[in-house]
């Protein structure tokens, strides 16, 4: 098929060079609502989705609202809240798969669609 490119044909009455395809660059990620198959100016969900834990935040504030990554000064030993700099070592919660891992992570079984 590669030996074609570049060569001509007449189809339907006129002259069609043939071209090589461009390569398919993948189903985009939303990065509002991180679903696939759409783009984020695109996205018709009212808020935005964390791709860690799948809440109704945007990731830039999943340390401040979720309680995964809050203090627990009453338990033994008692638990300091995640430094808002560091990332959250709490368990992860896929949006499109359920599996415990960031909707953004390659590892996703719906990355590889």
């Amino acid at each position: 098929a590669s030996s074609l490119i570049g060569q001509s044909l007449f189809l339907n009455g006129g002259q069609v060079i043939i071209k090589g395809a461009k390569a398919h660059t993948g189903t985009p990620q939303c990065q509002w609502c991180w679903k696939w198959g759409h783009m984020m100016g695109m996205c018709c969900h009212p808020a935005g989705h964390c791709p860690i834990c799948s809440g109704p935040h945007i990731e830039a504030n999943h340390h401040s609202i979720t309680r995964c990554c809050h203090s627990n000064p009453k338990a033994t030993p008692p638990i300091p809240p995640t430094p808002a700099d560091a990332p959250c070592s709490h368990i992860h919660a896929c949006i499109n798969c359920g599996n415990p891992h960031a909707a953004n992570n390659w590892h996703c079984p719906y990355w590889h669609h």
